[in-house]
């Protein structure tokens, strides 16, 4: 059964990508698992370029794909991009240079050629939990903090 509903959530996520549904991120749940796990970081400047970084502890063989969805507040959907493997680690560089934007959204999605299917970040019931962030002026960040401090 579980073989089945992960075909079913893979045929959704793709219908999403070629028509634009509404529906992505898609609705899970999914497994929750330690095998796919992402830190987002608490700041994203809007003047660098930001990693966001998937851990993925599966054996390479197994993977059939590793994407992460991002939209923007410029964007109207999400668009898919393929993960770079970098030092055991898969990566997408954001640079909000080449794409301008004051809030970024942001997911990934993992799957196996077993048709398994993984999300991340996950909430304690395996929804998807989209990583949402304002972009930040570096100067304006790093006043406030030491505003913060005295």
């Amino acid at each position: 059964m579980g073989n089945t509903r992960s075909r079913i959530l893979y045929i959704n996520l793709l219908f999403g990508l070629v028509y634009g549904a509404d529906d992505i991120p898609p609705k899970g749940p999914f497994p929750i698992t330690p095998k796919v796990f992402h830190h987002p970081d608490e700041v994203v400047f809007n003047s660098r370029p930001y990693n966001m970084d998937l851990f993925v502890d599966f054996d390479e063989s197994e993977i059939a794909s590793a994407s992460v969805f991002i939209k923007t507040d410029a964007m109207d959907n999400y668009t898919e991009y393929p993960l770079d493997i970098i030092r055991a680690r898969y990566r997408h560089q954001f640079s909000p240079l080449f794409t301008p934007a004051k809030a970024i959204e942001y997911f990934f999605v993992v799957s196996l050629h077993n048709h398994a299917i993984y999300a991340a970040p996950l909430d304690k019931n395996g929804y998807i939990n989209i990583v949402k962030r304002t972009l930040e002026d570096p100067a304006e960040y790093f006043k406030r903090r030491l505003a913060q401090r005295r």
